[in-house]
Order: structure tokens, then C-alpha cells, then sequence
């Protein structure tokens, strides 16, 4: 893939990460204007109405949302066996879930975290106690639901795999679970963080 490749996000943001990921795994370059200076969240802003992150100009056409932009280098780079794992029929729709469940822990989360920043007392505000209660029942039953550090019998990393990792090493990050605490959850991402392109785009400390 020839396609000059501008990313709109921080290094920090899992969202980000995933996209990355893909592109690192396709050996296809890009330049990283990051959203948290003043400067690129402007820049990021005329592009996108959503102020969400990543955001990505290729060659003048502007994608946003993670899921979009890896469907969009899917089908541009289909064949190619470094793309992420594609289940099919009942798979298919059971990795939708998966996905979306880590997303929706990952948000709350952030809801959390961003509340927290701001002096709220997370702890004494019922919409956040939930919020951090979602958390706790989200990867509980992730949980449940891993094979031997994957999510389906095949051995190869998906959508699925790749969100529950960036969502996990994000909320380690911010300190906003316990990860390493989980024996499962620590395994899960020892395992997994040997991989390169997971090495390649871990965040700062």
C-alpha cells in the first residue's frame, strides 16, 4: 500500500494503538501528528467534526473511528496475511461482541479517569461508581471467554485479541485497574506483549 498515510492521535490513546498496530504489521509508513499539543488537537479539529481519535487522511480522503479505518486497510490490503485474523460466519459475530464489549470498558474508564483528572470524587458520584462497576463486569466476562491467551482456537491475533491488549495496557498505564494484580489478566498480557508489533507501539513508562 502506496498511500501517504497522515494519523491524527497520541501514542497513549488504545484506540490509536490498534490502528497502529495494523499499520506496523502492513510495513505501512505514516506520519503521527499528535492530538494532545494545542497545535495538532486544532489541526485534528478541522478534519474531523467528532474531535475523536485517530483520524486519518490518506491521500486526501479523511477516515475516522479505529474500526472504520482498519475495515478500510482491510479491504485495501485484502490477501495479505499479516492483516489481522478474520473469523467468519458465528465467529464473525462473536468477535463483534468481544470488541465491543472492550470498547465499552475502555470507555468507561475513560470517563472515569478524565473525571478524576478534573477533581471529581469519583467515589461519590453514582454515574461513575456504574461507570467503574461496568469495568469490573466487562473483563470479567472477557475472562471467561479467552482460550489458552486468544479468544478462538486459532492462534492468531484478531481484532479481538488486539483491543482486550490495548484496553488492558491502557487502564495498567493510567492506573485505573489493577491489572497485574489479575493473574489472568497479567498472563494474557505477558503473553501477548512479546509480540512485535505490540512492542513496537507501547506507550511511554
Amino acid at each position: 500500500m502506496s498511500d501517504k498515510i497522515t494519523l491524527y492521535g497520541s501514542i497513549t490513546s488504545p484506540f490509536v494503538r490498534r490502528l497502529r498496530f495494523v499499520l506496523h504489521e502492513l510495513g505501512t509508513p505514516f506520519d503521527l501528528i499528535d492530538s494532545l499539543s494545542d497545535a495538532g488537537q486544532a489541526a485534528m479539529r478541522t478534519k474531523n467534526p467528532i474531535w475523536k481519535v485517530p483520524c486519518v487522511e490518506i491521500d486526501g480522503q479523511i477516515l475516522w473511528d479505529s474500526h472504520t479505518i482498519i475495515e478500510y486497510l482491510t479491504e485495501k490490503n485484502a490477501g495479505n496475511p499479516k492483516l489481522l485474523r478474520q473469523p467468519q460466519g458465528a465467529e464473525k459475530w462473536r468477535e463483534k461482541n468481544l470488541v465491543t464489549a472492550a470498547d465499552g470498558c475502555v470507555e468507561s474508564a475513560i470517563n472515569v479517569f478524565y473525571l478524576r483528572k478534573d477533581g471529581v470524587e469519583v467515589d461519590k458520584v453514582a454515574y461513575l461508581v456504574k461507570q467503574r462497576a461496568r469495568v469490573e463486569s466487562i473483563l470479567t466476562w472477557l475472562k471467561t471467554q479467552l482460550r489458552d491467551n486468544y479468544f478462538t482456537a486459532e492462534k492468531k491475533i484478531g481484532l479481538s485479541e488486539l483491543t482486550f491488549y490495548c484496553i488492558l495496557d491502557w487502564l495498567r498505564f493510567r492506573e485505573m485497574y489493577p491489572v497485574l494484580q489479575d493473574p489472568v489478566l497479567k498472563a494474557y498480557m505477558e503473553f501477548h506483549s512479546k509480540y512485535p508489533a505490540i512492542e513496537a507501539t507501547k506507550p511511554p513508562g
